[in-house]
């Protein structure tokens, strides 16, 4: 199959998938949108309730700390009066009362409440209010919002008031829902297209924004999350239009088409680009080479796009021409040694035999004896012109191979000589074996050695290398009884590591180490335990005996 046809596949094959995939990818990007805004809106709903949570917790914590009062106790007093009259004041309730454990109100103040109405109040039994049996028996409670005379919804926290360890009545305050910090709260929480429901025993307490009725999973309009409120088991209700729900959905999704739209046209560019630049070029090198291997040398070829398309055109044609010029050469070379001057030599040769056969003159016969052996020169001649010729193609050497053995004990006996202090051990290995660039993996032993050696403060530093063969590979170990490598040195020889300013090598021994083992297709390990050991496996060449050493 042609280039050309195989690139209009390719492209052809991409646009679809692509295509298939933006098709799957738009249904599940709708599916993953609705799942992110109701999870969006339960977030929201816990948000709210949390916060709600908190700030009844903290009303819970004045009126207790206003409860422990000792003025309080005290009923129907001036204290008391005051007392209630400064936490109204101080706090964000707007009213507080204390009834007496027999479940008389003997003291009350509230904001706006007139005289002759307190006068009313005070002194009537509330024995049958829920707050108040419930602060009785002991705990601080917040009572689920009712409805006051105002139209205003009142929420009343209650703590029992103390004497001696004895529970002598409650102290009571109450709060409006519509005020204050809880308002607050759920108006940061709702917008144009985003209500917040407050509710309690099904009932709505708050509510602000386009919010559902009572069965908010019902209304086909709107998109709710709920979440409790632990302290008081009211329930958040977070809401969403699904109108603006879906007007933000099919907004995105033409964002994604469009988005896709230039996608295809990108790669459509791409692709015309990548067929004049690569295509294209490597179409008429095809052509050329095609020439050449007609014998149609001298032939050029014109590529355009890059300068390294432009040397490669250059690079062609400067071949193209020199081969032209090979042939012209290796005619001339054909035509004059291998007929004219072969041939000539030939007669040479034989006239020179018939006259020394012809004659009895000792001189004439040393002459012609000469004539022979300088024509047989010239026809050897012309056979080394034609071996010289055969051998221009001829391979260049392989990689020199050294011995396992040799390149531990020429390691070994370089360090004995620079570090005489030191206690160099190289165990011969059992097998002889080659190893493919043994002079790099010399390099690399070398380095580790010396790393440990240099690095170990004891007065006499032990380093082993040995060599152990194993199937196709031969295993090389550097071990030390040093302090141990540090972990960004290890990084260094076992990782993918990017030096960063406060990250990096100690210097560029680990790193050519690296270098040399990758080069030479060998794995590094490190294990540091007493000591540091590094391994070093490369593969191996097949050697007989004495050779490989």
């Amino acid at each position: 199959m042609r280039l050309r046809t195989r690139f209009a596949l390719a492209l052809v094959l991409v646009a679809l998938v692509l295509s298939a995939t933006s098709l799957v990818g738009f249904v599940l990007y709708r599916d993953a949108v609705v799942a992110q805004e109701r999870t969006e809106l339960a977030h929201s709903a816990e948000s709210v309730a949390t916060q709600l949570d908190a700030v009844l917790a903290e009303r819970e914590r004045q009126v207790e700390l206003w409860g422990s009062s000792p003025s309080l106790v005290d009923h129907g007093s001036p204290s008391q009066e005051a007392r209630l009259r400064s936490f109204v004041h101080t706090t964000e309730f707007s009213g507080a009362s204390v009834i007496a454990a027999n479940g008389t109100m003997t003291g009350l103040y509230s904001t706006g409440l007139t005289p002759t109405a307190r006068e009313r109040v005070v002194g009537q039994r509330f024995d049958d209010r829920t707050y108040f049996r419930r602060a009785m028996a002991g705990e601080t409670y917040v009572s689920d919002p009712v409805r006051a005379e105002t139209g205003n919804l009142i929420v009343t926290v209650s703590t029992p008031l103390r004497r001696s360890g004895e529970t002598v009545g409650t102290f009571n305050g109450a709060f409006h829902l519509e005020r204050g910090d809880l308002a607050s709260i759920v108006r940061a929480n709702t917008g144009p297209t985003q209500g917040t429901r407050i509710a309690a025993n099904g009932t709505t307490l708050y509510a602000a924004g386009p919010v559902a009725g009572t069965d908010a999973g019902a209304d086909a309009d709107l998109i709710v999350a709920n979440e409790r409120v632990e302290g008081t088991g009211w329930t958040v209700s977070a809401t969403t239009t699904r109108a603006a729900f879906e007007s933000r959905l099919w907004t995105a999704t033409a964002a994604q088409a469009g988005a896709f739209g230039l996608v295809l046209l990108s790669i459509a560019a791409l692709g015309l680009w990548l067929y004049r630049e690569f295509v294209g070029n490597i179409e008429r090198l095809h052509g050329g080479f095609a020439s050449l291997s007609d014998g149609d040398y001298g032939s050029t070829v014109s590529l355009t796009g890059a300068t390294e398309w432009t040397e490669l055109e250059w690079r062609f044609n400067d071949l193209s021409e020199v081969l032209a010029q090979r042939r012209t050469e290796v005619l001339v070379l054909n035509r004059v040694l291998r007929h004219n001057l072969r041939n000539a030599m030939t007669v040479v040769v034989g006239n020179a035999d018939r006259i020394a056969e012809r004659t009895d003159d000792e001189t004439t016969a040393a002459e012609a004896d000469r004539i022979r052996r300088r024509g047989e020169s010239l026809l050897d001649l012309a056979d080394h012109a034609r071996a010289i010729e055969s051998s221009l193609g001829a391979r260049p050497d392989e990689a020199a191979t050294r011995g396992a053995g040799a390149v531990v004990e020429d390691v070994a006996t370089t360090l004995r000589e620079e570090f005489p202090h030191a206690d160099v051990r190289a165990p011969a290995p059992e097998e002889p074996v080659a190893v493919p660039n043994g002079d790099l993996l010399l390099v690399a032993l070398d380095e580790l050695a010396r790393n440990a050696i240099a690095h170990n403060e004891a007065p006499t530093p032990t380093v082993e290398i040995e060599a152990a063969v194993d199937d196709g590979t031969v295993t090389f170990t550097v071990a030390d009884d040093g302090p141990g490598m540090p972990a960004v040195e290890r990084r260094v020889l076992t990782d993918s590591f990017v030096e960063t300013p406060t990250q990096h090598g100690a210097g560029l021994g680990l790193w050519l180490v690296t270098w040399l083992v990758h080069w030479c297709d060998g794995e590094l390990s490190v294990t540091v335990d007493g000591g540091t050991t590094v391994t070093v496996v490369v593969p191996t060449e097949p050697a007989d005996g004495p050779t490989a050493e």
